[in-house]
């Protein structure tokens, strides 16, 4: 059974969100499909008490704080320890230190975090190896992200050597990012397809305001500019059929598809766009006209074209045009 910890609101200590943000925060991942939410004692006492959603790992400094703050349904530490609830924590910067691991083998549950160097190496080796050195340990999976390879290494361990992995939301943590291992899952084996990813936008709205950064526009499932099409030849393609550019439909995840003109753009896409602004389609002539024109446009902008700025555009050369 694969399980996803979910890390972020470890790193949010020094940003002082409200206790309702985190609140909010903690339902929206467990509406996402996260199984475990890892919390840092100064978020936990920030909330002085759990959501009644979702499972929680708390974050200790020592074992013996378990006694201290009673209620989780594991802890994580960095101390070497035999108990149950008790995930320890090892850290591991290079592939070669994997032989290091035999002397964890009497950990019940073990995180291993880093391995940046993992794609440099035989991670399909590497990761075999991992289960060699540890046959009697729940092991959960934690890739650093250093070369942005995380993610794609969080998946390919749940899909072939364990079922547990660690992440945090748009990578926060330096780790593999919680919502794309969640749509890789569930396009490759169809994991929790009935979970609600259309809170996505929301919950990314709530995240940039903790912690004052903005996520890009291209990230992967949460970007705003994902859907945007621009060529052409893309732009005809999704509009005959979706699934010829989109390994997923935009709705689900709270995004829809999105015509933008712009220097790359041909006759297609503008009368697409024409479409779209409810606007009267002229001839093939005078489109050839408007299309030169947004070319000529958007090179001296160095931007695309804004919905509103096209139609007037659009207008303006089929007035002139009749005149």
């Amino acid at each position: 059974m694969i399980r996803i910890i979910d890390n972020t609101l470890t790193g949010f200590d020094g940003l002082l969100p409200s206790k309702d943000d985190l609140y909010l925060f903690c339902k929206l991942l467990v509406i996402i499909g996260v199984d475990m939410i890892e919390l840092s004692v100064a978020a936990y006492e920030k909330m002085k008490e759990l959501p009644e959603e979702g499972n929680y790992v708390l974050r200790i400094e020592f074992v013996d704080e378990m006694i201290k703050y009673p209620g989780f349904s594991r802890y994580t530490c960095h101390h070497e320890a035999n108990q149950e609830k008790i995930i320890c924590e090892v850290q591991m910067n290079d592939v070669r230190e994997i032989v290091k691991l035999r002397a964890l083998s009497n950990c019940k549950e073990l995180r291993i975090t880093g391995l940046d160097d993992l794609m440099c190496a035989s991670y399909d080796k590497t990761m075999k190896e991992i289960k060699r050195a540890l046959p009697n340990s729940k092991i959960n999976f934690c890739p650093e992200n250093t070369y942005k390879c995380a993610s794609a290494l969080a998946v390919q361990w749940l899909l072939n050597y364990g079922n547990d992995v660690t992440t945090s939301f748009a990578g926060w943590k330096n780790n593999g990012a919680t919502e794309e291992v969640i749509m890789a899952l569930r396009l490759a084996v169809r994991h929790k397809p009935n979970r609600d990813l259309t809170v996505l936008p929301v919950l990314k709205e709530l995240f940039e305001k903790i912690t004052g950064t903005r996520i890009s526009n291209k990230k992967p499932v949460i970007g705003k500019n994902i859907f945007k099409v621009e060529a052409g030849i893309h732009a005809d393609g999704i509009n005959k059929n979706p699934a010829t550019y989109e390994a997923y439909e935009p709705g689900c995840v709270g995004g829809r598809s999105e015509i933008v003109i712009g220097k790359h753009s041909g006759i297609k896409a503008v009368k697409l766009k024409m479409e779209e602004l409810d606007l009267v389609i002229p001839e093939d002539r005078i489109v050839e006209k408007i299309l030169n024109l947004v070319k000529e446009v958007c090179m001296e902008k160095g931007t695309s074209l804004k919905d509103e700025e096209f139609e007037r555009l659009t207008v303006e050369v089929i007035s002139h045009e009749r005149n």
